[in-house]
């Protein structure tokens, strides 16, 4: 005897698959959910940079003078 017979499966991709909502939400998430970890990554990036950018400008202001 089998757990999921044939019409079980059927009705379950009936349900999911074939279900335009379903499939909207799903290539939805698809799309976003790494949308939203590369965005996160290059904001940190861009952060990062930024700072570096600033220290190198003091640093050109304020340079330090090692011969006397």
């Amino acid at each position: 005897m089998e757990i999921f017979n044939q019409e079980f499966i059927q009705d379950i991709i009936r349900l999911t698959w074939r279900n335009p909502t379903f499939m909207a939400i799903a290539i939805a998430l698809v799309w976003l959910i790494p949308q939203l970890f590369i965005r996160k990554i290059m904001t940190q990036k861009y952060e990062r940079r930024k700072i570096e950018i600033q220290k190198n400008k003091i640093q050109k202001l304020y340079p330090k003078n090692t011969t006397k």
